[in-house]
């Protein structure tokens, strides 16, 4: 859970110096969270590079009208808090302008395909 908030901080805080890239420590939950947001358009894409016995993840950052496609982000789970939902509580966030990330028993989806899929499971974070 760590790993995760370290590496969007690190987006997030790379978007607004306005750089390009983001290096990150790579492992398969931020893969498939990186997979999301390339599908969601909040970044251009992502690429792993094995460097020894170190994986790194080398995310590309996507700007709208030289302005950061992600305006902001919260974290609903924490390592000493955890936010569960139900799948009858799933509701777009941000007035349906942004998306939730949700970590289910059939892997990583958002608000809506966990709706579609009739599952709930824990609230990683709400980005928009």
């Amino acid at each position: 859970m760590r790993l995760i908030i370290n590496s969007l901080n690190q987006m997030i805080n790379a978007q607004k110096t306005g750089a390009n890239t983001v290096v990150c420590l790579h492992s398969k939950v931020l893969e498939e969270i990186f997979k999301i947001l390339t599908n969601e358009g909040y970044i251009r894409g992502f690429f792993k590079e094995e460097d020894g016995k170190v994986i790194k993840c080398y995310i590309l950052l996507k700007y709208v009208d030289d302005k950061p496609s992600i305006r902001n982000m919260k974290f609903e789970s924490r390592p000493g808090f955890k936010s569960f939902i139900k799948w009858k509580d799933l509701t777009k966030p941000f007035n349906g302008l942004g998306i939730s990330i949700i970590s289910t028993n059939k892997g990583i989806m958002t608000n809506e395909q966990a709706f579609c899929n009739r599952v709930g499971g824990q609230r990683l974070f709400r980005i928009y």
